[in-house]
């Protein structure tokens, strides 16, 4: 399902009741249906709401005990089965702990057991699967959407979280865009009584985990019988799946998996008919025979398109970017049943380890403010905030890396990369990407999946650099695949002597690198031409203007007047260098005029 609402009742059932006609409008006015499920008692209360595009999803139940289960995301039992009856029955027969450790994928679920009068929560081990709670006088109230718990009562926004935002285009750790809305931790067994969190239970640790204890060539085939695994549990459930397939490593490791699982999807790409990502994956979709989609990205930017963006996101993404990606899996979804990507399959090819030179793969602590100053808080817009509010970035992410970190120092710090890389990049960015696709259809990637993660992260050192498990696993299990350029130019691999020829275009390609990051240094970012800028073709709706005046914009409780009416001025003239921080400053608005809309319905109810 798409949406769900679920409140622990306190000792104020009325409270607790007026709350959840609250949310069930604020629901419907998200998801543009009525509920398909309630649930009403006296100790819980639930609601669910199906996809945009989709079959009406139900919360499944248990008569004897009074028991029911719902399920957000796309979540698979280790058996391969995911639909709520199954779950429900080994959740009655198993209990919570077991079922935890039995799931793979990208979820929440939510239980409520009739026996013990508990809510249950348990998130996916990356807690890409975003889900929300909020406290309010009736009680507990968790959704999967911060939105609606936002317009359930008076907020604040968090500064702290509008500076990440606006900054880098993401929020972390639990926070959201208002200090009463908390997203809930990864891995995480949580439960609710009488209105009140009781206990939460981490089911999955890293620290259980042995990096480089699976031997080089133990690696490449772990790997592929888990991704193959991965990918036929996707495809005996859904049919028919489209695949993305770029011109890089991680989606073709993926679509090697469901051709290993005798799986033949259809697979997609998007950009310019011209760019390096469409030529090489028609050029491979061919050789393999699959059939091959080419999505342009069509989507006209417009006021309605952006509300509808952040309906999807939460407020939580630049909404002019996910509009046109949303766009394409509305188109998507009239055709197939689910959307497979590759995303988690850097983690293979030890991504940022780079940063770790020249102490790869030493017991020391991870170095937090050199991850943070490279690959984080490389932008700031602390001009615009109120100066009590203002802080510096890349200080505040050495925090954030460190509590990702928290407890690792004795491992490898190639190994407390991969865990700030999951828990910080792939749970927020990734994870608010995926949460707001599930929203439209299902989406998934076989690289999340728990084996396929764990094999992953035990693997060697020498075997993660360079790509040289995915390069050894693509050679040994889909040569074809192997054999055919990635969109630089080499083939994805082994070097050999024979082979060596075939990798000249690297030289180029590193080179082309260290030219454009010198030249970083020197010179500032060219303003996009008028004609493709958002402010410049989106100042010109009144509607964008009126939520932009400065007399009633809604988040200036936290910014500087002063310096946004001069941001906002010179992003209405030519060779505006900003656009990115307007685009997401221009969201912020959205959401919170969103939420203002979200009250008023839940107030005329």
């Amino acid at each position: 399902m798409g949406h769900l609402i679920v409140i622990s009742p306190g000792s104020d059932s009325a409270a607790a009741e007026s709350s959840f006609q609250r949310a069930l409008q604020a629901m419907r006015s998200i998801a543009n249906r009525m509920a398909d499920t309630t649930v009403q008692n006296e100790w819980c209360l639930a609601a669910s709401a199906a996809r945009q595009s989709g079959p009406a999803c139900t919360i499944a139940s248990d008569a004897k005990t009074g028991s029911w289960l719902a399920v957000v995301g796309t979540c698979f039992h280790r058996s391969g089965y995911g639909d709520p009856e199954s779950l429900l029955s080994q959740y009655l027969s198993a209990g919570v702990e077991e079922l935890a450790q039995s799931l793979e994928g990208f979820f929440t679920l939510a239980i409520g057991d009739g026996i013990t009068k508990e809510i249950l929560l348990i998130t996916d081990v990356i807690g890409s699967c975003h889900f929300y709670v909020r406290s309010l006088p009736g009680g507990t109230a968790l959704s999967s959407s911060s939105q609606v718990l936002a317009a359930l009562g008076p907020v604040t926004l968090d500064p702290v979280a509008c500076q990440e935002f606006l900054g880098m285009g993401i929020i972390y750790e639990e926070r959201t865009l208002h200090k009463e809305v908390r997203k809930l931790p990864p891995a995480t067994v949580l439960r609710f009584r009488n209105g009140a969190e009781m206990s939460r239970l981490t089911y999955w640790d890293p620290r259980s985990l042995r990096p480089g204890s699976i031997a080089d060539d133990d690696a490449v085939d772990g790997t592929w019988q888990t991704l193959v695994s991965a990918a036929s549990k996707i495809g005996r459930r859904y049919e028919p799946v489209v695949c993305d397939l770029t011109g890089g490593y991680d989606s073709r490791a993926m679509v090697a998996g469901f051709l290993g699982a005798g799986i033949r999807p259809v697979t997609v790409v998007s950009g310019n008919e011209s760019s390096a990502d469409v030529v090489v994956s028609r050029g491979l979709a061919e050789r393999l025979g699959l059939s091959h989609l080419h999505m342009m990205r069509r989507e006209a930017l417009s006021l309605e398109a952006l509300q509808a963006s952040v309906r999807l996101t939460d407020g939580e993404y630049d909404a002019v970017e996910y509009a046109r990606t949303a766009a394409i899996h509305r188109e998507l979804s009239q055709k197939f049943e689910i959307s497979v990507n590759g995303s988690f399959g850097e983690v293979a090819r030890a991504y940022w380890w780079e940063l770790l030179v020249p102490h790869t793969g030493a017991c020391r602590p991870l170095d937090s403010h050199k991850v943070a100053a490279g690959r984080y808080a490389w932008n700031s817009s602390d001009d615009l905030f109120q100066p009590q509010f203002r802080m510096n970035l890349i200080d505040h992410m050495v925090g954030v890396v460190g509590r990702s970190t928290a407890g690792l120092a004795s491992f490898p710090n190639t190994f407390q990369m991969d865990v700030a890389y999951l828990r910080m990049r792939m749970q927020r960015w990734q994870g608010r990407i995926a949460s707001s696709t599930d929203k439209v259809w299902p989406c998934i990637s076989p690289f999340m999946f728990r084996s396929v993660l764990e094999t992953m992260l035990q693997a060697g050192i020498a075997i993660r650099r360079r790509s040289l498990l995915v390069r050894r696993m693509l050679a040994k299990y889909q040569p074809a695949m192997a054999d055919y350029p990635l969109e630089h130019g080499y083939p994805p691999m082994p070097a050999t002597l024979r082979s060596l020829p075939r990798f000249w275009p690297l030289i180029g390609y590193y080179g082309d690198r260290v030219a454009r990051k010198l030249k970083s240094r020197w010179t500032t970012a060219k303003a996009p031409s008028p004609s493709e800028s958002a402010p410049f073709s989106l100042w010109q709706f009144e509607g964008i203007r009126e939520l932009l005046d400065l007399k009633s914009m809604r988040s200036l409780s936290a910014l500087e007047p002063t310096a946004v009416a001069t941001f906002l001025k010179a992003s209405q003239q030519p060779n505006f260098a900003r656009e990115t921080e307007w685009n997401r400053l221009l969201t912020l608005e959205l959401s919170l005029a969103f939420k203002s809309s979200l009250e008023r319905d839940v107030v005329n109810t």
